[in-house]
């Protein structure tokens, strides 16, 4: 079993386990300290979303620099197990929820309240971002919502009229771009 490690805050240095599974891909170490070092500054009281939450690496860092609450989502029942483990073992199940479901269902389904921050890591395979993206937008997100979309380093950059680029970043096979949501 490999880990992950959480990189700054107060969970800083500590790892989270992760499981062998081919679809797997924790987001990059580097792209990683370039996101939180883009939002630490909002992550105070923030509520977050990490869909397609796979080894949770977004989300927990989201948690140790100040997040006031996260839900991951994650369909696959060994990956959710291990996030669930992990949580326990960082002493954070009252602030995060881990749901098991697919992001679709969860868009579609769920009755949260809408986020400050949500992290959009999907597998690279599919088209995830054009499917999901708008009816996230319509039910999740506020005015203001920063969007974090993991792609594959070769995909073209995300467009969409209500949401403003405003940074980028890659690492190896992945490329990161943080969005903001701005409603006219």
């Amino acid at each position: 079993m490999s880990s992950v490690r959480i990189i700054s805050g107060t969970l800083g240095g500590r790892r989270v386990k992760t499981i062998k599974n081919k679809n797997l891909k924790p987001t990059p170490e580097k792209l990683r300290e370039q996101l939180f070092s883009w939002i630490r500054p909002e992550l105070s009281g923030a509520r977050c979303l990490d869909l397609f939450a796979g080894s949770g690496a977004l989300g927990f860092e989201a948690l140790s620099n100040g997040a006031s609450a996260v839900v991951m989502v994650e369909q696959n029942p060994d990956i959710y197990r291990n996030l669930k483990e992990n949580c326990e073992l960082l002493d954070s199940e009252s602030t995060i929820n881990v749901v098991r479901q697919s992001a679709e269902d969860f868009i579609r389904r769920t009755n949260e309240k809408k986020f400050d921050f949500i992290f959009f890591d999907p597998p690279y395979i599919k088209d995830y971002v054009e499917l999901l993206i708008p009816k996230l937008l319509s039910k999740l997100a506020r005015n203001g919502v920063k969007i974090y979309i993991e792609t594959d380093a070769h995909e073209t950059v995300y467009a969409n009229s209500e949401l403003c680029l405003i940074n980028s970043s890659s690492s190896g096979k992945a490329k990161g771009h943080l969005y903001e949501l701005s409603k006219s």
